[in-house]
């Protein structure tokens, strides 16, 4: 079985407005949905996913929005379970919560994890992501799509340049992250007994190259940006 991880544990200050931008109410094909709404509603429809996990703030405003759509997404896809989990203070805190949530199941083999304030999410994309989730094995346990660096990057010390880093060997991450769920639970398990898990990863891949397992990558999508501020919501691309 296939599980996906859905993060939507931001507060928005970046963003600004009364509510954190995940639960932002956009008008999409019609309806009036949350923003996470969308993105569940396309991940849903086209990759094969058989558990989701929606990792949301624990308090009354995000309970109250996050377990209607559930309802709803559950009568939409009866075939597919679905369940809360506070999220972390941090997304990587956000991420234990979600495993933690996940271990309640049995038989799952992949995990796909994804942000949900990216919701741009084309159909040509999303068929890369689900050809790469069935290359997942033990000796590949984890993908990670990127896109290239198109400015300049220098390294500082204070506010002195350094040195310009050689762009071509730089990509800047997105999600879905894809991970082999058993390989990388045995990793997981081995470092967490032995103490050697640190507090905070910014990204899966980050963690799995902590861990000592082999990260592959994929092409990401230039148009899969993920909304922190005003401007990134452009609700034509929805």
């Amino acid at each position: 079985m296939n599980a996906l991880l859905l993060l939507m544990g931001g507060t928005g200050e970046r963003f600004g407005g009364a509510k954190p931008k995940q639960f932002l109410t956009i008008d999409y094909a019609g309806e009036l949905v949350p923003l996470f709404e969308i993105t569940a509603r396309k991940l849903l429809r086209t990759l094969p996913i058989d558990i989701v996990i929606f990792v949301s703030p624990k308090n009354t405003a995000g309970n109250a929005i996050v377990n209607p759509v559930i309802e709803k997404l559950n009568a939409e896809f009866p075939e597919r379970k679905m369940k809360y989990a506070a999220a972390g203070l941090t997304r990587y805190g956000s991420f234990c919560n979600g495993l933690a949530a996940l271990a309640k199941f049995s038989k799952i083999e992949r995990l796909i994890v994804h942000d949900a304030n990216r919701p741009y999410l084309s159909g040509e994309y999303l068929e890369r992501v689900n050809k790469h989730l069935s290359y997942l094995s033990a000796d590949m346990p984890a993908f990670i799509p990127v896109v290239p660096v198109v400015d300049s990057v220098v390294r500082l010390d204070g506010k002195n340049v350094m040195l310009y880093e050689n762009r071509q060997e730089l990509k800047r991450v997105q999600t879905p992250q894809l991970l082999h769920y058993v390989t990388f639970n045995a990793h997981f398990d081995r470092a967490m007994e032995r103490g050697q898990i640190a507090m905070d990863f910014t990204d899966e891949g980050s963690l799995c190259l902590s861990l000592g397992m082999r990260v592959g990558s994929f092409d990401g999508d230039i148009e899969n940006v993920k909304i922190t501020f005003q401007n990134d919501l452009v609700k034509e691309k929805l």
